[in-house]
């Protein structure tokens, strides 16, 4: 029971809601406006709302209903003036998509553009007229994308949020046992190091694009760039690591890096709290017998890595913490 009450199911039953109600609503609608092929908005509500997943829904619907105008212009204009014939079809299809295709990379709301015109273009030639199919098309995609947006907005407008925390606290534990096994300084954790660097790489990525995309209603906008500060605040933490990492795993360098093991425990203890979702005292600065200036002296390249790494990771993680803080993840 408890497992079917967690976080990520509650997140998964959301969704669900979220899309058969958007699914039925958009097929409803899209039937009582008498739209000729109303599973079109059906398709486009279930993208617009799979979107949420990664916050992006707003983005999404824009894409969409740009891409669908763009393409059924050129799809209209494109059958209006092309000679009947199937050879002139086949032309026309392959001049207008080849065109949308060059003018749509890496611009993602003419993605469903080619789609679009393609219709119009192979439909038009029916009794509709490409003009009337044009519409149409238009129509459809923007009921069903509508209706997707207005899906997330109604039921459970958290849910992005949510699923940010989520990432931002998993984020927060790998980083957490990252940080554990380089300080370990043992040479047999090389390749679950470089795994975990990996991971960590990717949840942070995510965790970046979800910053981005999280719907914010009309308001101060003073959140969503906090989200941002939090995404670089962990990649500054990662980059830390790096730096420990070439301290803690030099040839021999563990046993006599005790006092900067100790330190760095301390930064795990800090990143486990935070990946519970518990506050954190700051970390505050790095005690001077742990600085820079003891490693110069003694010129060990092992123990300076230690001491600049430790010293970015007490101010980034204390950054760190207070951006959890503000955002109300902890």
């Amino acid at each position: 029971m408890a497992r079917a009450f967690s976080p990520r199911r509650a997140a998964e039953i959301r969704a669900a809601l979220q899309m058969a109600a958007g699914a039925t609503a958009a097929l409803y609608l899209a039937t009582l406006l008498q739209l000729p092929h109303p599973y079109w908005s059906v398709i486009s509500a279930i993208v617009v709302i799979q979107a949420s997943v990664g916050g992006g829904v707003l983005n999404v619907a824009r894409d969409r209903a740009v891409g669908t105008v763009t393409g059924a212009v050129v799809g209209a204009a494109v059958a209006f003036v092309r000679p009947p014939g199937m050879e002139s079809m086949a032309l026309s299809l392959a001049a207008a998509t080849a065109v949308l295709a060059f003018l749509g990379t890496g611009r993602t709301w003419l993605k469903v553009a080619p789609v679009t015109a393609t219709i119009v273009i192979a439909g038009g030639a029916g009794t509709e007229g490409p003009a009337a199919l044009a519409l149409d098309r238009m129509m459809e995609i923007m009921v069903g994308s509508g209706v997707g947006v207005i899906a997330i907005l109604a039921l459970f407008p958290r849910h992005a949020r949510q699923n940010f925390q989520i990432q931002a606290r998993d984020a927060a534990g790998e980083a957490a046992a990252l940080l554990a096994l380089v300080a370990k300084g043992d040479h047999a954790d090389a390749a679950e190091i470089t795994r975990r660097h990996a991971d960590l790489k990717r949840r942070l990525d995510k965790l970046g694009d979800a910053a981005k995309h999280v719907i914010d209603l009309p308001g101060p906008q003073r959140e969503t760039a906090d989200r941002a500060a939090l995404a670089r605040a962990f990649w500054r933490v990662r980059s830390d690591i790096v730096i420990l990492g070439r301290g803690f795993q030099a040839e021999g360098a563990a046993a006599r890096l005790g006092p900067w093991s100790q330190d760095a425990a301390r930064a795990v203890a800090r990143l486990e709290a935070l990946s519970a979702g518990r506050a954190v005292e700051p970390l505050g600065p790095v005690d001077q017998a742990l600085a820079l200036s003891m490693a110069v002296q003694g010129d060990d390249m092992a123990l300076g890595a230690a001491a600049i790494g430790l010293a970015h990771m007490h101010r980034d993680l204390d950054d760190l913490a207070a951006r959890f803080a503000d955002l109300k993840l902890v």
